[in-house]
């Protein structure tokens, strides 16, 4: 009996304990207080007693982060006194190297737990030149600021490289060339971020639709060596003026698995981790290197006097509903430019209607496909025009040019003539109207015999109106209605004045106005299945929001202000992290963007849920 006793109360005891250790929960940054130029060093988030899902790190902006975050955990249990003590530890760690000497500062992690939010320390670290005495390199928790006898596999430019292809570079103006935007890489890699594509100044740029499925292109050989291949860009560029164009430089960064080996103790076989070696993610910032395009004129030899620019391929048809009509029917004319070219900004030809017909303003109708390497389509014309006289009509053939770059000579077309046989309808001119027409100005049109009208025989009285205006109400009206209305337009412009002059004020006003215009744009690239599109305006739309709800200025705003504002106007702690979270998964998706339609939409939803919780609960 005393046994059972004495382990019930043991097992009270350490339960209580437990309980007690658990509930001492904390957060620690430590990392070297001195560090030099080209010097490795431990950046580590110590948790204690917990294992949060919604752990946000700081924005490392003055450090390449060379690896991490990797994760680690250990458990200790101690019994002093017959009370036991259990304490859990879980730490984030990152390699990290500076960029160039100052002092500079980190920013606090953070994390919800049972309602609260809680805050590890800032850190503020001195990067001083090579050489220097950098306080023998030991971090605040002990470690050593360098990697500690751990081997971090680097990643080099012949592992992971980004090319920019063109299948030419010297073209007509207005000829179409491809560029290729492709990542080369032998590992694995996990995500793309800080995208900056080169910017095609002097063309007009046509994107290529590229599905999720035909991105990994496979396996290539690039200068002898064999790599995987990922396309991250297609887009057909007509140049628009005959120089030679700059294409300048892009910027990405890729996130690369790495592996991490310990060598500074003996390896075995039968620790599977130290065998194959750990996976951590590396940040590597590629350039996009850019070329130049040599843009040929066109030439001048041969040249149509009716040529407007169109460079391509095409082909003409037209198409004539009826030719025997009576007056006041309509006649519908298509016109049906198809081939291969900037389709999209095809001049029509120019159809020239009789002055006796009303015509209307065209519809212009474009197809455009951008399958392949090449841009084709159709360019669909039709026009609205009714005879309002019987008669015999001509409508006369257009011309339509263009310069053919294969063959480099310039290309005639004609459409069809048409010869109009319109008969007598209802309600239509008398016998003794006589219709002149002409294809000139309508206005030289004249209707003979019904530009004179009669004259009245009948017998008409006359009658004096002497009503004087002077001293009358409509006299006094004329004096007090303006004056009332620009009393109260001053009145209102006064107060609209002293709105406007209150910025912080005015911004507060608009800003739940300004995103809902943003959202729905971005519902429009939702519908349109434009994802990277999508993705863009709702980060537009919740930067854009935040910035004026709580008056942050563009240059303070970042994540961490966003939040510790939100918290200041006492947000709730969950609308808190959901937003944050919306946030972080905007800006990964914008440059990689992988998820399908049901996510798109549960995250549009999110996004105006979020703006709505917190228009209601804040207090300004």
């Amino acid at each position: 009996m005393k046994k059972i006793v004495c382990v019930l109360f043991t097992f009270i005891i350490a339960s209580v304990s437990l309980w007690a250790a658990n509930e001492d929960v904390s957060i620690k940054a430590s990392a070297p207080n001195v560090v030099a130029i080209g010097q490795q060093f431990r950046l580590e988030f110590n948790i204690k007693n917990a294992k949060p899902t919604d752990l946000q790190t700081p924005e490392i902006k003055d450090f390449d982060i060379l690896m991490g975050p990797s994760t680690s955990s250990a458990k200790q249990v101690s019994i002093i006194n017959g009370a036991m003590t259990t304490t859990e530890n879980l730490t984030y760690t990152y390699i990290l190297t500076p960029k160039k000497e100052g002092t500079f500062t980190i920013s606090p992690a953070r994390f919800t737990y049972n309602g609260k939010t809680l805050m590890s320390n800032a850190l503020t670290i001195k990067v001083v030149a090579q050489g220097s005495n950098s306080g023998g390199g030991q971090s605040s928790n002990g470690y050593n600021s360098g990697n500690q006898g751990e081997n971090v596999t680097g990643v080099s430019d012949t592992d992971l490289f980004c090319v920019a292809e063109y299948n030419k570079k010297k073209v007509y103006e207005g000829e179409q060339l491809v560029t290729t935007i492709k990542l080369y890489h032998k590992g694995n890699v996990s995500g793309i971020d800080n995208v900056k594509f080169p910017e095609y100044n002097g063309f007009i740029a046509q994107e290529v639709n590229i599905k999720d499925e035909e991105r990994n292109a496979g396996i290539e050989t690039y200068n002898g060596a064999r790599y995987y291949v990922y396309i991250l860009k297609k887009a057909i560029l007509f140049p628009q003026r005959a120089n030679n164009i700059d294409i300048e430089n892009g910027k990405i960064t890729v996130i690369a698995q790495v592996q991490k080996r310990s060598s500074n103790r003996r390896r075995s076989i039968f620790d599977m981790d130290d065998f194959f070696g750990t996976t951590y993610n590396v940040k590597k910032e590629l350039t996009i290197k850019g070329t130049k395009i040599e843009v040929m004129p066109l030439p001048s030899q041969g040249k149509p006097d009716n040529f407007n620019g169109t460079v391509g391929s095409y082909r003409i048809e037209t198409s004539i509903n009826s030719t025997e009509v009576k007056a006041n029917d309509a006649i519908n004319l298509k016109v049906k430019i198809s081939g291969t070219g900037n389709i999209k900004y095809v001049k029509e030809p120019e159809i020239k209607f009789p002055n006796d017909f009303e015509i209307y303003d065209p519809k212009v109708n474009s197809k455009v496909s951008t399958s392949g390497n090449i841009v084709s389509g159709t360019k669909e014309i039709e026009y609205l025009a009714i005879p309002r006289y019987a008669g015999v009509y001509e409508i006369p053939a257009a011309d339509f040019s263009f310069f053919d770059p294969k063959t480099k000579r310039y290309v005639s077309l004609k459409t069809q003539a048409y010869t109009i046989n319109v008969a007598k309808g209802e309600n239509n001119a008398t016998e003794n109207t006589t219709v002149v027409s002409n294809f000139g100005n309508k206005e030289n049109v004249k209707y003979l015999g019904k530009d004179i009208h009669f004259i009245n025989k009948k017998n008409t009285s006359l009658s004096a109106y002497n009503t004087p205006f002077f001293g009358s109400t409509s006299f006094y009206l004329w004096f007090i209605i303006p004056l009332c209305i620009f009393i109260t337009l001053f009145i209102l412009y006064r107060k609209q004045l002293k709105e406007n002059a209150n910025i912080i004020l005015v911004k507060n006003k608009r800003a739940n106005k300004q995103a809902t215009k943003r959202l729905k744009k971005a519902q429009q690239h939702l519908v349109a299945n434009e994802k990277e599109q999508f993705y863009e305006e709702v980060l537009k739309a919740l930067w854009g929001y935040t910035s004026d709800k709580l008056n942050i200025p563009i240059a303070e705003l970042d994540k961490d202000n966003i939040e510790s504002k939100l918290a200041e106007h006492k947000i709730d702690p969950t609308v808190i992290s959901n937003f944050m979270n919306v946030l972080q998964t905007c800006e990964f998706a914008r440059f990689a963007p992988t998820n399908g339609q049901e996510a798109m939409d549960e995250l549009y939803t999110k996004a105006v849920d979020l703006i709505s919780t917190i228009e209601e609960q804040i207090k300004i």
